[in-house]
């Protein structure tokens, strides 16, 4: 009743689709407050849907996709909605052929202004597009119908700024600007400081002259903002009003006087983010105040728009390397979109190397490229994945060590060795562990001679103590001896040895866990790198309290009038010696592992206890000395549902992870027949404390026990994570059980090669909490 009231001319079959929508996500299961927010319909959000469907309803799918911002969702999420959407019969149309210049035209005259100060109306270069005239469009209809404030929310070069500076151009209309960042203040975000005849002054900020003067407040980088700030805007948005440091009200419907400044009608703020994470690092803005914007998503640049705009920036180069790069890109864009790389390129990347191409032809397309992407190929999981991907399109890429030295212009990275490689040995330990290059002394150092260390020559084995490589070329390389060569050998094995006695490894036990470690040695660098950069909003920089220096400290006035010193407060680290705030816990993980008499039994028929060495070591190799998690193994079996291999204080090496291995190969063999899993998913979820992540990697060989989707219930507690991991069926019995366990708890995994994007997945989605 209240929106038919607020929309009279809104069609009640499109009406009834929404309060339908509505309810159907009201129903959904999902794992707790942040999910169940992100999918919901609130009264807010539904207005923002029936405001823009009243012109046009055929577009009802769209808005709603971008209302709840589906595209940033994690897979199962975005899978309920649109599963939702087709059961409330609302389609989803692609709007890219049904923009009409007339219609372009009809939306631009109902947004036109007169600027009262042109400067101040952007001028961009603009190549139009179907992708970016979409979004455009898209904007400038919330824009018409009332909406005063947007959200419009993408990655990273795929042109927010582009599309949301030629709008304005479009509508004549001024803009105040405005970038946030981590250290803005509530002060700084209504203030400008300036120094004037030797004296501090306070000039309005962009946002209180955009509220004066009916402008539009274009807010760069919204997601960095601390949450006091992002609170701050949310009020100004919803309560039409705002106090100012200076005594001054901010507010609607007022009189401007020396103590109100009145919001004129046509101020508007259309706020600018990156998704939530890595690699943008940004606060979950979509989560924190979506409901009080109307909500647009800037996709990825489709193939036709994006060679449109590649054409307008390499005039000389030819269209068939256009299209390669197009090609190029569109692949990335689909791995990013799999989970094998973490940032996502976008179109800003592909211009440079168009740019580059443009002003210097005779360059090449590999060295184009090569600029580019040279700092993303230091990474070693990801290198393999970029080269995997330009290779597939005929870009190939020098070794890594020549790849250097192009780079920049100069020897950086490669080293000519100061002396003979003759006399191998390891070498002195430099106790302040400093960079040593070229040398024949000291243990660690790079492109050197005789010492063990990395890049150089002669020596008897690697050694990595955390410096840049410089590399030696592969002609200095054969100039050392063959006796220096079978001197270099025997050092290695003696030094092998000795390490193995240190592990209470034989020979036997050394290659037995070299080959199973061989086996998912990529996997392990993969895992490493997609956990790489995950950490908990704890330990970004935080408000350090207490201080003698910084800024004012707005709750300690009264003490700064009392003439104490320490009324200041200032940005930092949360480990800073001078800060008291909390450390992050760190993040319990628990792995589940099935060690029962069916995975020696089927080994033979699906390599399922193979895989589940495998899964156990990487996940041993991939969290080992990582302090961000707690790390526990329990076994389960016929005979018991708790068997413990591993604790956080296990000392994990080389015969510590193989003892596991083997323990577990023993369970397997002489465990007597019999299923513990759901007692093992029990007792894990019963002990956990709140937060904890719970991977149990298990076969699907449970219908011989009747055991069925319900015994599992388990799995959907709201206070753990709980994933179970299938990596072995008879038939289709692990897809029948992972299809029906809710909220995607369940997954199968018949290739170790896929276990660190799940991993991956499953950690992020359990970090979102």
């Amino acid at each position: 009743v209240i929106l038919m009231q607020m929309f009279p001319s809104l069609k009640r079959k499109v009406l009834n689709k929404i309060l339908a929508l509505q309810e159907r996500l009201e129903e959904i299961a999902v794992d707790g407050v942040m999910e169940k927010e992100s999918l919901q319909l609130s009264m807010r959000k539904m207005k923002h849907i029936c405001r823009r469907v009243e012109q046009r309803p055929s577009e009802l799918g769209d808005i709603v996709h971008n209302t709840l911002m589906t595209s940033f969702l994690p897979d199962w999420e975005r899978g309920i909605v649109e599963k939702c959407l087709s059961q409330c019969q609302i389609v989803t149309n692609s709007r890219a052929n049904n923009i009409s210049s007339d219609w372009m035209e009809k939306i631009l005259e109902s947004c036109k202004r007169t600027a009262t100060n042109p400067l101040l109306v952007p001028n961009p270069r603009f190549e139009e597009n179907p992708g970016q005239s979409r979004v455009m469009v898209d904007i400038l209809e919330a824009h018409s119908v009332g909406e005063k404030a947007l959200l419009i929310c993408g990655y990273q070069g795929v042109g927010k700024n582009k599309i949301v500076d030629y709008a304005l151009h479009l509508m004549h209309c001024e803009r105040e600007y405005l970038q946030l960042h981590r250290d803005t203040t509530i002060q700084s975000l209504m203030l400008v400081p300036s120094v004037e005849n030797g004296r501090i002054v306070y000039h309005d900020s962009p946002l209180i002259k955009a509220a004066a003067h009916g402008r539009i407040l274009v807010l760069d980088e919204a997601d960095k903002a601390p949450v006091e700030v992002v609170a701050l805007l949310k009020g100004l948005i919803e309560d039409g009003q705002l106090s100012l440091p200076d005594g001054r009200m901010l507010c609607h419907g007022g009189t401007s006087s020396d103590h109100i400044i009145s919001i004129h009608e046509d101020f508007s703020i259309w706020a600018l983010a990156n998704p939530a994470g890595y690699p943008f690092h940004g606060n979950d803005l979509s989560r924190e105040m979506a409901d009080v914007f109307s909500c647009h998503i800037v996709p990825p640049m489709d193939a036709e728009s994006h060679k449109r705009i590649l054409l307008s920036y390499g005039e000389n180069v030819h269209p068939r390397v256009i299209d390669k790069i197009v090609k190029t890109w569109e692949d990335l864009r689909v791995a990013h979109r799999h989970g094998l790389m973490i940032y996502p390129f976008s179109v800003r990347e592909s211009c440079s190397v168009v740019k580059h191409l443009n002003a210097f032809p005779d360059d090449g397309i590999e060295d184009a490229v090569e600029n580019v992407i040279a700092f993303d190929r230091l990474d070693r999981g990801l290198s393999k994945h970029l080269d995997e991907v330009f290779g597939g399109h005929g870009i190939h890429f020098s070794k890594e060590e020549y790849a250097v030295k192009k780079r920049s212009g100069h020897n950086e990275g490669v080293s000519t060795p100061k002396t003979r490689a003759s006399s191998p040995k390891h070498g002195q330990t430099d106790p302040n562990n400093a960079p040593h290059v070229g040398g024949n002394t000291w243990a660690g150092g790079t492109g050197g001679s005789d010492t063990a260390g990395l890049g150089g020559r002669g020596g008897p084995y690697r050694l990595d103590s955390g410096h840049p490589v410089h590399q030696v070329s592969d002609e200095m390389k054969a100039q050392v001896s063959d006796e220096a060569k079978r001197r270099a050998k025997e050092i290695a094995k003696e030094a092998l040895e000795k390490k193995l006695e240190e592990l209470n490894m034989g020979k036997l036990d050394w290659k037995r866990y070299n080959n199973l470690r061989t086996q998912v040695e990529e996997q392990i660098v993969q895992l490493k790198s997609h956990l790489k950069y995950l950490e908990r909003r704890s330990e970004e920089r935080v408000w350090m309290k207490n201080q003698t220096t910084g800024e004012l400290d707005e709750n300690r006035i009264a003490d700064a009038l009392s003439g104490e010193r320490d009324v200041f407060k200032r940005r930092g680290n949360p480990d800073d010696a001078n800060n008291n705030a909390l450390q992050s816990e760190p993040i319990t993980i628990k792995l589940i592992v099935d060690i029962s008499a069916s995975m020696y039994r089927f080994n033979g028929y699906d390599q399922r206890l193979q895989r589940l060495l495998e899964a156990t070591l990487m996940m041993m190799e991939g969290l080992r000395d990582d302090k961000r998690f707690r790390f526990h193994i329990v076994g389960h079996n016929g005979s018991s549902a708790k068997i413990p291999l591993v604790n956080p204080d296990t000392k994990l090496d080389e015969a510590t992870e193989l003892r596991v291995l083997e323990g577990m190969v023993a369970n397997t063999q002489y465990t007597y027949a019999g299923d513990n899993t759901v007692e093992a998913i029990e007792m894990a979820v019963k002990e956990a404390t709140r937060g904890e992540l719970i991977i149990i990697i298990s076969d699907a060989n449970l219908e011989r026990y009747d055991i069925n989707v319900d015994d599992l219930a388990p799995l959907q507690a709201h206070d753990v994570h709980a994933h179970l991991i299938f990596i072995g069926s008879l038939g289709d019995e692990a897809n029948e059980l992972a299809s029906s366990i809710p909220n995607e708890r369940a997954q199968i995994c018949f290739q170790s090669s896929d276990l660190p994007l799940i991993i991956k997945k499953i950690v992020i989605d359990a970090l979102r909490q």
